[in-house]
């Protein structure tokens, strides 16, 4: 037991646990996030993929052997705690703190005045000038005052110790009951599964539902999404509880459950509608904007025209069969529009990015792609993870106690007065744990101000 207990005490092993937390944090952060391992098949190969199955590296935060390591690095953490508090509880008896300095020669800064001036004098100018530099007196003997400041700089690194603590159990809570995966939602539908990581499916104690999904586009770059949104409701035994749009970076959240915004597809291009801009020739100003579902009509009052949608595709190629669909996303949006009007009767290709092509030069009118609304679907990415308040509660506290382990000090103060005749000896001793070349300047000036006030 004795070496079970050197070892964890040991300064050694906590660096050692440190470095490979650190390090399998890093592949955890390299590693591509698959929800899926046919995913990792793909872009690693068999072999490998097998391998992070194995240690479950697609989710590593969760896994056993990384919640061995906090476990491991917590016992580490306690056991060097109270192999080594106990000395430092002992210091703050006075008593304690006093038995190093009880001689003027155990003092590295010292000095030996003498004044004229009677002892109480002596001793209330000696005692504000020691309060003025933020030296408070804790005790006075017989013939001595010891003030000292900053006693807390000696729990500092136990408290950085207790606060690691904290993130650590906060981390374990999370990993242990918390989860992280995606639901996918059709314009329209509700669900409550959530994909994990590993495949597996969690039922949420709730429904999501996805009322309406929109991206907005760059004017410049109108194939580059500058922002997708998801306007979402939960819905709890039958009635909504809360509504809220989720855009990137602006999660929901419900009963410690956030849904962030992550990606989003098409599921259908016969549900949707595409706009289209419609302008007469002969009167460039005279324009309407008109949405039309796609594999109907509508009609514009304004330039007395009908425009239907025969066909519309998301991403358009050209193959030996003719205009096709590469893909469901919106890469190379493509329409086959019919305008109906007492001018003309025409069939015409109206492409996204390049407006210019396939214009009849004898129609009466121009047709610019304005936008696409396609029934989407939205994925949100959703996670829990009940041990966040702890982990803000030991980062804050651990910055706390780093303050005031490496940015403060424990000062003391020793002050001898001893009557001679008609004279007063006083002997100043001043001393810091830390930090002791800028504290001699800090101690030189409480001497020089006690020389000064005693007079010279």
């Amino acid at each position: 037991m004795k070496k079970v207990w050197d070892f964890f005490a040991s300064v050694k092993t906590a660096i050692f646990i440190f470095f490979v937390i650190a390090i399998t944090s890093i592949a955890g952060t390299l590693i591509r996030q698959q929800p899926t391992p046919e995913g990792y098949e793909q872009f690693y190969g068999k072999t490998l993929a097998s391998i992070i199955k194995a240690l479950k590296l697609y989710d590593m935060y969760h896994s056993w052997w990384f919640q061995l390591l906090l476990v491991l690095f917590a016992i580490n953490l306690i056991v060097c705690s109270i192999d080594r508090l106990p000395r430092v509880l002992k210091f703050f008896r006075k008593n304690e703190r006093l038995k190093d300095i009880s001689t003027p020669n155990s003092f590295p800064i010292k000095e030996t005045l003498k004044t004229n001036r009677n002892f109480e004098e002596v001793k209330a100018i000696v005692t504000g000038i020691l309060e003025k530099a933020g030296l408070k007196i804790k005790e006075e003997g017989d013939g001595y005052l010891f003030a000292e400041k900053g006693v807390l700089n000696r729990l500092g690194a136990y408290l950085v110790h207790l606060f690691i603590l904290i993130v650590l159990i906060g981390g374990l809570i999370g990993s242990i009951f918390g989860f992280t995966g995606n639901i996918a939602i059709v314009e329209g539908s509700s669900s409550r599964n959530v994909i994990l990581r590993d495949g597996n499916v969690k039922i949420l104690p709730f429904e999501v539902k996805c009322n309406d999904f929109s991206v907005e586009y760059y004017e410049n770059k109108p194939e580059i999404p500058k922002e997708y949104i998801s306007d979402v409701e939960i819905i709890e035994n039958g009635k909504v509880v809360k509504r809220e749009k989720i855009r990137v970076n602006h999660p929901l959240e419900y009963r410690g459950i956030y849904f962030y915004q992550a990606s989003y597809g098409v599921a259908s291009i016969d549900n949707g509608t595409v706009t289209i801009r419609v302008r007469d020739k002969k009167n460039r100003d005279n324009s309407d904007v008109i949405t039309v579902p796609i594999n109907g009509e509508a009609e514009s009052k304004k330039l007395g025209v009908k425009v239907r949608v025969l066909s519309f595709l998301p991403d358009l190629i050209i193959t030996e069969q003719g205009p096709s669909t590469k893909s469901m996303e919106l890469n190379n949006p493509a329409v086959l529009i019919e305008v109906e009007s007492d001018k003309v009767k025409e069939r015409s290709w109206v492409f996204a990015f390049f407006p210019s092509i396939h214009q009849n030069p004898d129609s009466p009118y121009e047709y610019e792609y304005v936008k696409a609304d396609p029934l989407y679907f939205t994925v949100l990415q959703v996670n829990r993870d009940p041990g966040t308040p702890l982990v803000w509660l030991g980062c804050i506290g651990m910055l706390i106690a780093i303050y005031l382990t490496f940015f403060t000090r424990h000062e003391r103060a020793l002050i001898w007065l001893k009557k001679e005749d008609n004279r007063v000896t006083v002997t100043v001793g001043l001393t810091a744990n830390r930090n002791r070349e800028s504290f001699k300047d800090k101690a030189m000036g409480i001497i020089n101000k006690i020389k000064e006030e005693l007079g010279g």
